[in-house]
């Protein structure tokens, strides 16, 4: 028994000593410029953000899912990370998101369709607005 107890502390002590075994990755950081946002080797300009898409997943657990021009997958953006407040902000000048929008995020109806933020439309001339 106490052969297997030490087996045990050994192996614990062994995990101390690899700190990227088994725990989660941190999230990348967000970083915004005037211009564009940053996430790890991505760069997005503002003008290629078409949608952005808000989802409460529990409290205090926001995530934005972001439809852009330059990648054909979502780009989801988690609260936790850093970075995501001054993301929110500029989003938010550039592209004026409804009133209060964190506060619909609770209703039960949007847990499930989520809250849309902004959605770039096209005229029927092409012309985009």
């Amino acid at each position: 028994m106490k052969a297997l107890i030490g087996t045990f502390s050994t192996f614990g002590s062994r995990l101390r000593l690899r700190p990227g075994w088994l725990r989660p990755q941190p999230a990348p950081a967000i970083r915004v410029f005037d211009g564009c946002f940053a996430v790890r080797d991505l760069v997005v300009p503002w003008d290629a953000v078409n949608r952005i898409r808000a989802w409460r997943l529990e409290p205090g657990a926001i995530r934005l899912d972001i439809g852009a021009d330059v990648e054909e997958r979502t780009i989801t953006l988690a609260e936790g990370q850093r970075g995501f407040d001054a993301f929110v902000a500029m989003a938010d000048r550039k592209m004026t998101f409804p009133l209060g929008w964190w506060d619909y995020l609770d209703a039960p109806a949007t847990r499930r369709q989520g809250v849309m933020l902004f959605e770039r439309t096209l005229r029927s001339s092409g012309t985009v607005i």
